[in-house]
């Protein structure tokens, strides 16, 4: 931690809130950003909250990552740092919202969007869902101005508009009734143009025409949206003490050897990365080699696998298909390979993947069987003490995260035991335990943030430089630990 003397900085930045969630402020924020991108203007683009999907989407819209802001997550030092970090040379900082702008984890609404814009001074442009309804729309906008005072909202876009008259009804009500002006009116959009999974857009990687679908979000702004109003806004913000006794890009001191090669499943069915985990290993001296379990005959040699979390369920035929490259995944677990593997890693490491009773063999790590559910079975924010051995925390160790899954396991009643964690908040595997340890491996439903874990990075580089020094000595055969050796359920730690 490094302190510096208190300094200010102008950073031209706005927050995209709406009154309640699946209003459409992630179509409209995407096409924002990708309008003033086209415009020459540099954008940093941010994500309140754990979400990767709309982080992806920003992502391209911006040509250069997003990145998120999570209060839960990380404390907020560390959000303030890594926003003045991100924003840096930045014409305009962009920060989409998430769920209802005063939406948090309690009555309250801790962590919020609201709480989000009032620690960064960020203006706010409020989405409304102008749907079946004219003058309520300036209620819903004087409540927001009431019920907090202090969010400094500056500005409204109507959404899913029926037509002239009903959109000079919704601005003259809500002008005359809050003096906040109305910057954009967006008709109502088929939504088949915007193809949605769960609570929200399909994941870029996995749209047939995702950059035609930016640039439609973009001339969608561009017709509704008065731009240079809304920079207007931004530009007025005030300036931010950029003062913070957090540096988050400090190489901590030299703990493991340089050189680790980190492989990474990134494809279309592996996906849910945050930037700064990726980041973090490289800061470390680590090289990070990207394999896709769709496409790969095999996993390269590494010292360490990090598997993410996606949507494997909608590959799980291309999965099950490449059995070259699940046998080698098997074949580095059972030489005692460091894996981390994160909800979808978590279901590709199992033996099968069931789908509306149709199985579908995946790696076979992990003694049990993933089944697919049409209901969420975790979603949320998620906390869990490290109580069992495992390769890469100790013991004792609280992780906060998030998670987010439709699948469930079955089987996993005689490898309990073998969880390394207890659920504090969220469901996990069974609402109590989670983190399913075999040999190397910790599979779990958690997600971690590394800005607000940093014993995640920590232990996997650890582990990695052991498994590096440990493969020069002489072979001792195969592991007697491991679950194909000594059947079902017999479960042991690296």
């Amino acid at each position: 931690m490094q302190h510096s003397m208190s300094e200010t900085r102008h950073i031209p930045r706005i927050v995209i809130a709406a009154q309640k969630g699946g209003a459409g402020k992630t179509v409209l924020s995407v096409g924002l950003v990708a309008a003033l991108r086209a415009q020459g203007l540099s954008i940093a683009a941010f994500k309140k909250g754990p979400d990767y999907i709309d982080a992806g989407w920003l992502g391209l819209a911006a040509g250069r990552d997003c990145f998120n802001l999570d209060s839960y997550l990380f404390d907020t030092e560390i959000v303030r740092a890594s926003f003045l970090k991100r924003s840096s040379g930045s014409d305009l900082a962009v920060i989409e919202g998430n769920r209802g702008v005063f939406d948090g984890v309690d009555s309250a609404g801790s962590f919020s969007t609201a709480e989000l814009a009032k620690l960064l001074n960020a203006p706010v442009i409020l989405v409304v869902d102008a749907t079946k309804m004219t003058r309520t729309a300036a209620a819903l906008v004087l409540g927001c101005r009431a019920l907090d005072p202090d969010l400094n909202v500056r500005g409204v876009i109507l959404n899913r508009v029926a037509g002239e008259r009903h959109e000079r009804i919704l601005r003259e009500s809500i002008e005359g009734a809050s003096s906040i002006p109305v910057i954009g009116s967006v008709r109502k959009l088929p939504l088949e143009r915007f193809p949605q999974r769960h609570l929200g857009l399909l994941p870029w990687h996995e749209h047939p025409e995702a950059l035609a679908f930016v640039e439609e979000a973009a001339r969608i702004a561009s017709d509704s949206i008065d731009q240079e109003r809304l920079l207007e806004v931004a530009r007025r913000a005030s300036e931010l003490d950029s003062q913070t006794g957090t540096d988050l890009f400090a190489v901590p001191p030299d703990r493991t050897p340089s050189g680790l090669r980190i492989g990474v499943l990134r494809d279309s069915a592996f996906q849910f990365y945050y930037p700064e985990n990726l980041e973090t290993l490289r800061m470390r001296g680590a090289t990070i080699v990207e394999v896709s379990a769709l496409e790969s005959d095999e996993l390269p040699d590494v010292d360490g696998l990090y598997i993410g979390g996606g949507f494997p369920e909608t590959h799980a035929e291309r999965l099950a298909q490449n059995h070259r490259f699940r046998e080698s995944v098997y074949a580095a677990v059972e030489k005692g390979l460091p894996v981390y593997a994160e909800c979808g890693g978590l279901m590709y490491l199992s033996r099968n993947l069931d789908i509306d009773n149709r199985d579908y063999p995946m790696a076979g790590v992990l003694p049990v069987q993933t089944v697919l559910r049409r209901k969420p079975q975790g979603h949320g924010y998620m906390r869990a003490e490290v109580t069992g051995p495992n390769p890469f925390y100790p013991r004792g160790t609280v992780l906060t995260g998030h998670e987010f899954h439709y699948s469930m396991i079955t089987g996993v009643e005689q490898s309990l035991s073998s969880c390394a964690f207890r659920i504090i908040r969220g469901h996990g595997i069974d609402g109590k335990r989670d983190g399913i340890c075999v040999r190397n491996v910790l599979a779990t439903y958690l997600h971690v943030h590394a800005l607000g874990a940093p014993q995640w990075a920590d232990g996997i580089l650890r582990k990695a430089a052991e498994f590096r020094s440990q493969r020069v000595a002489p072979d001792r055969g195969p592991d007697s630990n491991h679950p194909r050796s000594v059947g079902k359920g017999m479960l042991g730690v690296g």
